[in-house]
């Protein structure tokens, strides 16, 4: 087996040869390379993604929660406008400057959840983040909605609450015997090919980087590393927009519901 990593390539000269090659203006030209390194490791979503296409470690789908050929296969093209008859559920997951804020939204039709938009947000003040999210609240498709309310949002999901009402906004908070609940059922929909995401690598490795993993104690908890691409955020915005559209608006997983 010839194996050859990124490291490898730029000990035997790469950088020199590529910069040979590049027009004078191009930021490249500037860098060391250690530069380099750290630029084509900062361009991948997440480490696992580095790691593997540029590193010679191939993915270990025996740790992750969700493997690529099963996201691959609810991965879906652009969906169609929804009409005034559609019922959308949307899920939030909160951040602010560390974590990034996700709205996901899904249209139900029959049994079958489709992506209609995934809306990120970094380090956006509060008042944008309300201010989107209360747009879409404000259209009668949107059926239900589910939002983290752990930490920083708890004021958020209470201020939607109080502007659009308990029967269409849920405030979850996220206790590791939530997040089980909430996790199980989007690996049970990709399973059985009840969701459509968007073929997008950014939302492909958010999914990919959750993990379960068994404490001591012999409990379950699902974590993820954290890095440029967030926290898994767009995994846990998608959890609870499948929530919003599971259940009834005043159910919520077991000592959840604000």
């Amino acid at each position: 087996m010839h194996r050859v990593t990124l490291q490898d390539a730029l000990e035997e000269g790469f950088l020199y040869k590529l910069q040979c090659k590049l027009p004078p203006g191009d930021p490249r030209q500037e860098m060391d390379e250690a530069d380099y390194f750290n630029f084509i490791r900062a361009g991948c979503p997440d480490e696992e993604t580095f790691q593997q296409e540029y590193m010679c470690s191939p993915s270990d789908d025996a740790s992750a929660f969700l493997s690529y050929d099963l996201i691959g296969s609810c991965e879906a093209p652009e969906p169609q406008q929804y009409g005034d008859d559609a019922e959308l559920y949307v899920g939030v997951d909160i951040g602010r400057e560390r974590d990034l804020t996700v709205i996901w939204v899904l249209e139900r039709l029959g049994d079958v959840f489709y992506t209609q938009f995934v809306h990120t947000m970094n380090c956006a003040t509060f008042d944008a983040q309300e201010s989107a999210l209360y747009a879409l609240l404000e259209e009668r498709q949107v059926k239900r909605c589910c939002i983290d309310q752990t930490g920083i949002g708890r004021q958020f999901a209470e201020r939607a609450q109080r502007r659009f009402g308990e029967y269409k906004v849920e405030a979850i908070n996220f206790t590791s015997a939530v997040k089980e609940e909430l996790a199980y059922p989007v690996r049970a929909a990709f399973e059985a090919k009840r969701v459509r995401i968007p073929s997008d690598p950014k939302i492909r490795a958010d999914l990919r980087a959750i993990k379960k993993e068994i404490t001591a104690s012999g409990n379950v908890r699902f974590t993820a590393d954290r890095g440029a691409n967030g926290h898994s955020d767009r995994f846990w915005a998608l959890a609870l927009a499948l929530h919003a559209g599971s259940k009834p608006a005043n159910y919520g997983p077991s000592a959840t519901v604000a």
